[in-house]
């Protein structure tokens, strides 16, 4: 199977050098490794052409895109995606990874062979490992709804032989993330609206179930992540993620049952489980949703485009009177 793997950086200086040689000692190396560059301003691009001989001498051509300005990572992977799937490339497997990951040296093989196995995987994830080799990141993903929060198996966990069973899951994150060409090819890419970054992996997923492919974790492919490296303001961290989790939610407006028991299960969350700074992220969360929100109806996702103006004004409702208990709380919680 002809494999690529796409590779956004940004300033990666510190983490790009020991990516490029986990790949390089791969038992079974990519046919050609994608770099897009989202402007970094350090040595990032510097390390990466260094490497060009090396990949060739194991068989991997090396492509290389430096991106004027940052466009994020859901931008930028769009890039190296469509390019994977573009003549000559006409990658069969795209695999997208993150600049600050080292993988095993089988990791490459063991996802191969998991698209062998399972010939309706349209998406494949990996074992992630925290940098100290033994704690699990990722084990798959599962959405708990009618919330939609994301969540990973194994999160902050010991390795135990639970996380060594393949299953099919809800998502896989982008961090290493496998993806059938052909699926990809009828899906299509990352949904942009999701940028910089967050969700866009779940809401890919997602589409890929609706087409009937199936999303597979695949333990024997590990790697470790440090985790959000290029993230380093947690609050506008944690409000991305929540936005772009409305911004999921709102594609699921349409149904008015789920309207009704998404607010009130949030309702219920930002009462009894939300502390002032997770409330601080989610009131500003759901303004920048609510003002997204005609795009999301125009642009489709996961239902048909153009939904019905009182559609969007029950969703964007919905939003506002959440906004609206949100600071209510935490003025309650201040002056307490």
């Amino acid at each position: 199977m002809k494999s690529v793997v796409v590779l956004v950086t940004w300033n990666g200086a510190s983490h790009v050098e020991s990516c490029l040689q986990s790949l390089i000692r791969q038992t079974r190396p990519p046919q050609a490794l994608i770099v897009i560059d989202n402007a970094s301003r350090d040595d990032t691009l510097h390390i990466v052409n260094a490497h060009r001989a090396q990949l060739a001498a194991v068989g991997t051509e090396l492509q290389v895109t430096s991106n004027e300005v940052n466009v994020g990572f859901t931008c930028a992977a769009n890039q190296g995606m469509r390019y994977a799937l573009s003549k000559p490339t006409d990658a069969e497997i795209v695999v997208l990874l993150n600049q600050d990951t080292v993988v095993h040296e089988k990791w490459m093989e063991a996802l191969e062979d998991a698209f062998l196995q399972w010939p309706k995987a349209g998406a494949v994830g990996c074992k992630i490992f925290y940098p100290d080799g033994v704690t699990i990141q990722h084990a798959g993903g599962m959405l708990s709804r009618p919330r939609l929060v994301g969540s990973h198996h194994g999160h902050h966990k010991p390795n135990v032989p639970e996380y060594d069973v393949p299953r099919e899951v809800d998502f896989v994150t982008g961090a290493a993330m496998a993806l059938r060409g052909s699926a990809l090819e009828q899906v299509g890419v990352f949904n942009e609206i999701f940028s910089p970054g967050y969700y866009e992996d779940v809401e890919l997923c997602a589409r890929m179930r609706a087409a009937n492919w199936q999303v597979w974790y695949c333990p024997s492919a590990t790697l470790k992540h440090a985790e959000s490296a290029s993230f380093t303001d947690w609050m506008e961290r944690w409000t991305l993620s929540h936005r772009n989790r409305l911004l999921f939610a709102l594609m699921h407006m349409r149904d008015a049952c789920f309207r009704r028991d998404f607010e009130q299960a949030e309702a219920k969350f930002l009462q009894e489980e939300a502390q002032l700074d997770e409330r601080r992220a989610l009131s500003l969360a759901y303004g920048r949703a609510m003002l997204m929100a005609r795009r999301v109806f125009a642009e489709g996702g996961s239902s048909p485009p153009m939904a019905h103006p009182e559609i969007i004004h029950a969703a964007v409702d919905v939003l506002a009177r959440l906004r609206h208990l949100c600071l209510k709380l935490s003025k309650e919680a201040i002056v307490a």
